[in-house]
């Protein structure tokens, strides 16, 4: 679908949205003008520069990542592959998949507890299986679980003793994926009846500080180094601003019925648009401490600069002093489907119908993304 998506080009300077259909409106620049590729400031701010539309920031795999990769692929050894079911397009990511191309994998879907009760497990499952597809992975068996409720763990158990060919397991991860919290949850179900001990020690050729799990005597479960994503607000964001934006419990969904020209503001760090389309229902996944506030198109950067000049709302952050620092990307439905529309490590908004435009902001550096829906 990313051929749909295209970046709003914004005034730097004053931070509105550039447009060429009226002299009057904020944001004005000649038709002839706005059309190129170079353009920074709207008319008022009197001048012009180049805007970049660069590529959406992808996560550092490092080097010594690689030498990791690199001896697991030797060993042939088995992957546990741990994505947030929640934040699904910041710890599914393109480059991490790049690096585990070719390797077997058992895919687990976690935090699923955070998802609303009525979510179907299924539908979920589909959902990964179609984007794992895409890229091409060989994933043995998909499992949706919680490690906090304990949710399907004791079926990873099973599916690695199935796959791991009495072999190395490695789990893998970005740093929001819960992985950790996972392979607790598996060490109270699992017994070790071996003579040795887990341990925590650099793994060879790399930097790279690694817990070793016995599985027998002479194979290992190791539980790797989360992943740093620099495009999710979970890597961006200041500690104050995590806790606030990752979900604890299990998500109570917000439904808005908007008017074209509506706006929901996110705190004090993103925005969602509603530009054209008929009378429709947006349902917004977010952690409870994440405010919403509706507003008319029309004064929302006034609303939004005022909330974070007051700190009227939460959450806010120094990534973003007003609307000048946020992006802002653009995407029209085209088909009677259900949409989702994602902010890496922040949340995502559901709806549904063809003919639809909104406008999405994020704080510059963090990856937006639209799919069908996974609920």
């Amino acid at each position: 679908m990313t051929e749909n998506l295209k970046k709003i080009k914004k005034c730097y300077g004053c931070g509105v949205v550039l447009q060429s259909e009226s002299t009057e409106e904020v944001g004005y620049v000649p038709a002839n003008i706005l059309s190129r590729d170079d353009v920074f400031l709207c008319q008022r701010c009197f001048k012009t520069h180049h805007y970049s539309a660069d590529k959406l920031h992808s996560p550092s795999v490092t080097h010594d990542f690689m030498n990791l990769i690199k001896d697991i692929k030797a060993k042939k050894a088995l992957v546990v592959y741990v994505v947030d079911v929640f934040n699904f397009e910041s710890s599914f990511n393109p480059e991490i998949n790049e690096a585990l191309s070719g390797l077997d994998i058992i895919l687990v879907a976690n935090k699923f507890d955070l998802l609303p009760k009525s979510t179907n497990e299924e539908k979920v499952k589909e959902y990964v299986a179609r984007k794992v597809k895409k890229e091409g992975l060989n994933v043995k068996t998909i499992i949706v679980a919680s490690s906090t409720r304990n949710y399907n763990i004791d079926e990873v158990l099973d599916e690695m003793a199935k796959y791991r060919n009495k072999g190395d397991v490695y789990f893998i991860g970005a740093v929001s994926s819960g992985k950790s919290s996972l392979i607790k949850t598996l060490l109270r179900n699992f017994k070790n009846e071996t003579s040795r001990f887990i341990t925590t020690s650099i793994y060879p050729n790399t930097t790279l500080a690694v817990q070793e799990i016995p599985i027998s005597e002479t194979r290992t479960i190791y539980d790797t180094p989360g992943i740093s994503i620099n495009n999710s607000l979970l890597g961006l964001a200041e500690k104050e601003v995590v806790k606030l934006i990752v979900p604890r419990r299990e998500i109570k969904p917000r439904t808005y019925q908007l008017l074209p020209k509506q706006s929901i503001l996110i705190g004090g760090i993103a925005r969602f648009d509603y530009v054209d389309g008929p009378f429709s229902g947006f349902t917004f996944y977010f952690a409870e401490g994440v405010k919403l506030t509706r507003t008319n198109t029309n004064r929302a950067d006034r609303t939004f600069n005022n909330m974070i000049a007051h700190k009227k709302s939460k959450p806010i952050s120094f990534l973003v002093t007003g609307v000048q620092d946020l992006d802002a990307f653009e995407f029209t439905t085209h088909e009677d489907l259900k949409y989702d529309v994602s902010w890496n490590g922040l949340g995502f908004v559901s709806f549904k119908g063809n003919g639809r435009v909104v406008r999405i902001y994020a704080p510059r550096g963090v990856a937006i993304s639209y799919n069908e829906s996974k609920i």
